[in-house]
C-alpha cells in the first residue's frame, strides 16, 4: 500500500475536480489507483485517481506533487470533501 502525505486541498481548474497538493511518502502512486480518504473514525470515501501530477515551479517541496480526483458526475461528493478540508494528513493508496 501506498502512502501519501497531503499538504493542501484545491479546486481543480475545471472547477469539477479537487487537487490534493503534497509528497509521496510511501510506494509507488499512478493514474486509476484509488485515494483513501476519511470522512469519520469509520467511514471512509473511495476515488480513484485521476491523474498525478508534477508542479515544477512549487517552491515547497512539501506540494510538488498533485493527485487530482474528478468529481464531473459527483458535484455534491466534490462539496462534502472540499469541506473537510483535508491538509497535513497521510491517506492510503490502493490498487483496488
Amino acid at each position: 500500500m501506498a502512502r501519501f502525505h497531503v499538504k493542501k486541498t484545491s479546486l481543480g481548474e475545471d472547477q469539477k475536480s479537487l487537487v490534493f497538493k503534497g509528497k509521496i511518502e510511501e510506494g509507488p502512486i499512478s493514474k486509476g489507483m484509488t485515494i483513501e480518504i476519511p470522512v469519520t473514525q469509520e467511514a471512509v470515501i473511495k476515488m480513484k485517481i485521476n491523474d498525478v501530477v508534477q508542479f515544477e515551479k512549487q517552491k515547497d517541496e512539501e506540494k510538488k506533487v498533485g493527485l487530482v480526483i474528478a468529481f464531473n458526475d459527483y458535484p455534491e461528493d466534490m462539496e462534502v470533501i472540499l469541506e473537510l478540508n483535508i491538509a497535513n494528513e497521510s491517506l492510503n493508496i490502493t490498487n483496488e
